[in-house]
């Protein structure tokens, strides 16, 4: 990947170069000279662009109760317990401003020094501040929950012009079992306190935070989740494994029954000329993997399995709404080519749909548009729906 040349000469040139390339896009110029900009950054403002104008004088926010309430209901409260004193006194000494964000890009915890105290209040850069990409543009929280990594996000190449005089570091904290995003932190003071440090010790605070989070209790020896980001469990471990890995064993969680060699053939690769000799090869990897936990003749599972496209199905087929729109998180392996992995995945997507349509909660909607990206389009159509039908 590119990376623009922003590490050298003083802060305030970088500063002016930046300013100028951003200058030039915002006003839809052909001159902005990409190679000074980073590639993550570009693409955000390319994002952005799409439903921000540069002229919002700060961020929308929640009422301050509200987040309050989120905060002592979070697992992050309990997690950044043991953080919150070295949070303050770093903030103290750095002239910074300490956040921790929900995996929606809120935030729920704040602490800020003298010098940045009145800078984020007046920006909304508090408890109930609404930081993700889609409320404010390119920034740090927002873009450490795209990209799932730490970022720092320098003067003007964030988005809005009400944070060019900052520079922030974020990190995102994840779940050490589940490998989930349960929120980010970020550290921010103005751009002439720039330091290189700054992002690796927010990395190393975002981890610390991490461990301290509740263990997940697995809901069985071998836990699949499909639905948007794709990730398997064993015995409470993750296992890292290729997509057509991941689809077998989708197939086998579909078919407790069991599958004849020809039957699995046909579900999984259709007309495709692939050898049966190559799925015999892939099972048997599986199978060591899984300890041996495969039988033949048929093929099944041996363990106990549960999967998040399975269970959605049935909270779905009994009307329990608000629990499918917990487990839905995208479409189920929506790269796949697999016949019967294919039509599950119509199937999912239609019953969600008319789930979605036929919502007359607007909180539910707002839970699910917080933790998932993944068919927010729908969600945000219903909730304007709804908004224009004086229901919110």
């Amino acid at each position: 990947m590119k990376q623009a040349n922003l590490t050298g000469g003083p802060l305030s040139q970088r500063r002016t170069n930046i300013e100028t390339q951003w200058s030039r896009f915002v006003a839809g110029s052909p001159f902005v000279k990409t190679e000074n900009v980073r590639d993550d950054i570009m693409s955000s403002w390319l994002r952005s662009a799409q439903h921000i104008k540069p002229r919002q004088p700060h961020a929308p926010a929640d009422d301050e109760y509200t987040a309050a309430k989120l905060w002592q209901e979070s697992q992050l409260c309990q997690a950044a317990r043991r953080e919150q004193d070295a949070m303050m006194q770093l903030a103290r000494e750095g002239e910074l401003v300490a956040a921790i964000a929900d995996p929606c890009g809120r935030l729920l915890w704040t602490f800020a020094s003298s010098h940045m105290q009145r800078r984020a209040e007046s920006v909304n850069f508090t408890a109930g501040g609404h930081w993700d990409e889609r409320s404010v543009g390119t920034n740090a929280v927002g873009l450490s929950l795209k990209l799932r990594r730490s970022v720092t996000v320098f003067s003007s190449e964030h988005y809005l012009p009400f944070v060019h005089d900052w520079v922030c570091y974020a990190a995102p904290i994840i779940h050490p079992q589940s490998g989930e995003c349960v929120g980010i932190l970020d550290m921010s003071t103005t751009w002439n306190r720039h330091t290189p440090l700054g992002q690796a010790a927010v990395t190393e605070l975002a981890r610390s935070i991490a461990t301290g989070l509740p263990q997940n209790l697995p809901r069985a020896e071998l836990e699949i989740h499909a639905l948007g980001q794709p990730r398997v469990l064993f015995r409470g471990k993750p296992l890292n494994l290729p997509m057509r890995q991941v689809e077998i064993l989708c197939l086998l969680a579909l078919n407790p029954q069991g599958l004849s060699l020809e039957g699995f053939h046909a579900a999984l690769y259709g007309d495709s000329p692939v050898s049966t000799a190559t799925l015999k090869s892939e099972l048997s990897h599986l199978r060591r993997v899984l300890d041996g936990q495969i039988g033949s003749r048929p093929y099944r599972l041996l363990i106990p399995a549960w999967a998040d496209f399975i269970q959605v199905w049935q909270t779905l087929r009994q009307q329990r709404t608000s629990e499918a729109f917990s487990l839905y998180r995208g479409s189920f392996l929506p790269q796949s080519e697999s016949p019967e992995l294919e039509e599950w995945r119509h199937c999912i997507d239609a019953v969600m749909g008319k789930a979605l349509e036929s919502c007359q909660d607007p909180s539910l909607l707002m839970e699910k548009l917080c933790h998932s990206t993944a068919g927010s389009e729908l969600v945000r159509e219903r909730l304007a729906e709804l908004a224009s039908a004086g229901k919110l």
